[in-house]
């Protein structure tokens, strides 16, 4: 068996009938959630932040929008500064003109990353972010600490592209660090008169230094949304494994194939019985009945079957076609094994009576019981099944296909079992195919 990787969830439950699947908790993706998100901004800042998202593949939409937020965070960055300078002195135009220019740069990052491949998007941003900076750096000196900005520079790189990327990543640090050092090199006394003021000066350090703090939780803020985002993902995925793995198989197996995926789970168990119930005339039923109320009608008694089987306790082992089997006393023992298969015989019989009923038309079934022991187990590599295997399941088998309608045929051996609770009535020896002549019994409660 190839080795499957679970975490161990001991407790988790085991979804009835066919309804698992609605009932796991979709992990919202990050790029799906921005409807919801956006829906409460002005239009034209949803507009932007949603720009380049639609027909891209999920991962490709997570990238875009962190691309986005970060581009629209440093634009507005920017522009501020473009205000500050010219509220200043009017005399920094130059600067403003630059700054406007950084600002047109980054907004415009979103239709550039949506245009041009990827190596291509990285160039223009790391030597487009290096040139604006060294030029507004030569402006007002280095003594305005503008350059911090191209710290984010790299790290916005990361967030955007993801960690694969490393040469490129590398080229970026190499870039913006050498861009950092020939401005410090170079760059030393403003290059317009009005830089010169010590306000100024200090002004832009002050807020060279929180703007580089906002943009650096911006991008911090988008690369753990994501990481969040993704390990919500993951853990919806395990849920739907988990529920899967848990209505495929029972419980104890299901934990036990967790623990040790590799061994061979084969139980043998002495105190067992095994029911089979099978619907009469289904067949000329199913040739009148369009696919999708075919299945509607088997899925409709069979989930009431499988309530039946929760309620007294037992372990459903599959449907084929129109037929039922369900065990008790397996994986793990229980009292009275046969008398809960019995008691849920009689609730099979009466739920179709109400079923009957209710749309007018009889429906039956003819139902088999036998006890004894049998072996169990998992079987297949893709789709893991759990089965029961053994004289005691052929009999049982036997015993619904050689019954009738409405009836619950026994051996001698379930009839010893149920002896003190049940009454019988005889049907003498019957010839079973593949057995020869056996002893049996039909079923009655006692009046």
């Amino acid at each position: 068996m190839p080795r499957r990787r679970w975490c161990k969830r001991p407790d988790a439950p085991r979804e009835i009938g066919l309804g698992w699947a609605h009932s796991i908790k979709e992990a919202p993706d990050l790029a799906e959630v921005q409807p919801e998100f956006t829906s409460r901004l002005p239009r034209w800042l949803a507009w932007y932040l949603e720009y380049g998202l639609e027909g891209e593949g999920k991962r490709q939409r997570r990238k875009h929008f962190a691309l986005n937020v970060i581009s629209l965070t440093g634009g507005l960055n920017t522009s501020a500064f473009v205000a500050g300078y010219l509220l200043f002195d009017w005399r920094l135009w130059p600067a403003a003109f630059v700054a406007s220019l950084v600002t047109f740069f980054y907004l415009s990052l979103p239709a550039v990353f949506h245009a041009l491949p990827k190596t291509l998007t990285l160039l223009y941003v790391v030597l487009g972010s290096c040139g604006f900076f060294f030029w507004l750096t030569y402006l007002l000196g280095s003594g305005s600490g503008l350059y911090f900005f191209l710290l984010i520079v790299p790290g916005a790189i990361l967030v955007v592209l993801g960690p694969a990327w490393r040469t490129h990543l590398t080229t970026a640090v190499v870039i913006c660090s050498g861009t950092i050092v020939a401005i410090l090199l170079i760059n030393g006394e403003p290059a317009l008169a009005a830089g010169n003021s010590k306000s100024l000066q200090t002004t832009l350090i002050i807020l060279s230094v929180f703007g580089t703090c906002i943009l650096s939780i911006a991008v911090a803020y988008v690369a753990f949304l994501q990481a969040e985002t993704a390990e919500d993902a993951l853990e919806a995925e395990h849920a739907r494994s988990e529920a899967l793995l848990y209505n495929l198989l029972p419980t104890e197996i299901a934990g036990r194939l967790k623990d040790a995926p590799d061994q061979t789970i084969a139980d043998s168990l002495d105190h067992t019985a095994i029911l089979f119930a099978d619907i009469v005339d289904f067949t000329p039923r199913s040739a009148r009945m369009a696919p999708k109320e075919l299945v509607s009608f088997l899925n409709r008694i069979f989930s009431t079957f499988d309530e039946l089987a929760a309620k007294h306790g037992l372990e459903k082992i599959k449907t084929i076609g129109d037929a039922y089997m369900v065990a008790a006393g397996l994986p793990q023992p229980v009292d009275r094994p046969v008398h809960r298969v019995a008691e849920m015989a009689f609730d099979m019989l009466a739920a179709l009576r109400a079923l009957s009923d209710e749309i007018g038309e009889a429906i039956e079934i003819r139902i088999g019981l036998h006890a004894g022991p049998v072996v169990a187990g998992v079987i297949g590599h893709q789709k893991l099944f759990y089965d029961v295997w053994g004289d005691t399941v052929n009999t049982a088998s036997r015993m619904e296909s050689h019954g009738q309608p409405g009836r619950i045929q026994v051996t001698a051996a379930a009839r010893e079992a149920l002896k003190d609770a049940y009454d019988f009535e005889p049907r003498g020896a019957v010839e079973i195919k593949g057995i020869g002549r056996l002893e049996t019994w039909w079923l009655a409660q006692r009046t």
